[in-house]
């Protein structure tokens, strides 16, 4: 199943009420319907903030009890939007983002940006997407060495996306960056 495609002239609320409705369609507790709006919630959260004028869509499709939450966006950001974006960093730096949602929000901006300024990774395990990949949340956790995991994994424990998604994926399909979230209930 495949829901609406909503943009964001729709509004964030109206994106969240299709993402309940498509948990009750697909007959999701109240509990996993709340967790499918709430992973939805973050991942625009996560991306929508940084831009006044995203022009991006969503959906999400469903098979069986896995889901799919897709956002693409189509915004090229500019030298006004950039220094924006860098003001929201208390040193006023492109510097190297802590936790999981700030490594998440930053590569998603980068491909956005397309200046190089943040590290990406291409991922290969995931073509069958469509898309070429350059950041999967299960890559990034199986990365961090033994000794620095105790102290990255706290924020991992704490962070909403990394507790609910099977997955994150962050890449490039026709000149659109996308982020597709996997949960499973």
């Amino acid at each position: 199943m495949k829901s609406d495609i909503y943009t964001g002239r729709h509004g964030i609320e109206a994106i969240l009420s299709g993402v309940e409705s498509v948990g009750s369609f697909c007959k999701l507790t109240p509990s996993d319907t709340r967790k499918l709006r709430l992973l939805a919630e973050e991942m625009l959260g996560l991306t929508v903030r940084l831009f006044d004028d995203l022009e991006y869509e969503f959906h999400i499709e469903s098979k069986e009890r896995s889901f799919t939450l897709n956002l693409r966006a189509e915004t090229l950001v500019g030298s006004k939007q950039k220094e924006k974006m860098l003001s929201l960093s208390s040193s006023g730096e492109n510097k190297s983002e802590k936790g999981i949602l700030g490594k998440i929000g930053s590569i998603f901006a980068s491909l956005l940006i397309d200046c190089g300024d943040y590290e990406r990774v291409y991922i290969p395990n995931y073509n069958t997407l469509g898309m070429t990949c350059y950041f999967s949340l299960s890559s990034y956790q199986s990365s961090i060495p033994k000794e620095i995991k105790e102290e990255q994994w706290d924020g991992l424990e704490k962070s909403i996306i990394a507790n609910l998604a099977k997955d994150i994926i962050i890449g490039v399909r026709n000149d659109k960056v996308e982020m597709v979230a996997i949960i499973e209930f």
